[in-house]
């Protein structure tokens, strides 16, 4: 992994101005990897499934991820700025797959909207539900000492329910309570996410930009996630009646 660039001049000072009363905002940029995928070790699997799968890999390995923050709100997205098309193309499959849309977070107001591209609710969730598990085990990452946080999510698709372990690991250093997806909320910012299915990983911070940072929430109408989770189930159960 390339080494992590700050845009600043000393670490001392980011803990000054974070201790001030002052706006906070930055840009902070993240690459992914899929975590062991079983369909391409598994023997079974047929050759064309995982030709497929390692299309899909080599189409999205240039995609890079955005988190920007002011204050306490952030705005995680696809982050790529390239007008290739197959970069393009990668990038709307890497929010689909691997981010599964959009976020915006305040903090201030315990409130997160997720907006998933096709759907035409945004869905709220609240910050503050996710329990994190903070432990005193530590790595270093890119020079910052990280310290290991863990959480849960709980997925359902076809064939069951499967609950997923979240690892992150976050440093006091950039005192910043963002990372990638949903999230949120811990006493530094996340540098490595150990997701569901993908690993993030952060490549380059950019803290106080020449460009001062606007951070506008997503336009829509709002939905619970528990009702949405209530209409992806009847949609389900009227496939398979139609089935």
């Amino acid at each position: 992994m390339k080494k992590l660039i700050i845009i600043t001049t000393l670490l001392f000072q980011i803990a000054n101005c974070f201790s001030q009363t002052q706006d906070v905002y930055g840009n902070v940029y993240y690459k992914f990897q899929p975590n062991k995928n079983e369909v391409l070790n598994d023997e079974n699997t047929k050759q064309h499934v995982k030709d497929f799968f390692k299309g899909i890999k080599e189409y999205m390995s240039n995609v890079t991820f955005k988190l920007k923050f002011f204050n306490n709100t952030s705005i995680f997205t696809v982050g790529n700025e390239m007008d290739s098309e197959i970069n393009l193309n990668g990038g709307e499959i890497a929010n689909k797959l691997v981010s599964k849309g959009s976020y915006y977070c305040d903090l201030d107001r315990d409130m997160q909207l997720r907006k998933v591209e096709g759907e035409e609710f945004l869905i709220k969730t609240q910050p503050s539900k996710i329990k994190w598990e903070l432990t005193q085990e530590t790595k270093n990452i890119n020079n910052f000492k990280c310290y290991k946080a863990i959480t849960s999510v709980t997925n359902k698709n076809f064939s069951g329910e499967y609950i997923f372990e979240i690892i992150a690991w976050y440093t006091p250093e950039i005192p910043v309570p963002f990372g990638p997806k949903q999230f949120n909320s811990l006493p530094g910012l996340i540098l490595e996410l150990k997701d569901t299915h993908n690993t993030f990983f952060a490549e380059k911070i950019e803290l106080y930009p020449k460009d001062k940072i606007s951070i506008k929430p997503f336009k829509g109408k709002i939905i619970s996630e528990e009702k949405y989770n209530e209409k992806i189930e009847d949609n389900l159960k009227g496939f398979l009646k139609k089935g």
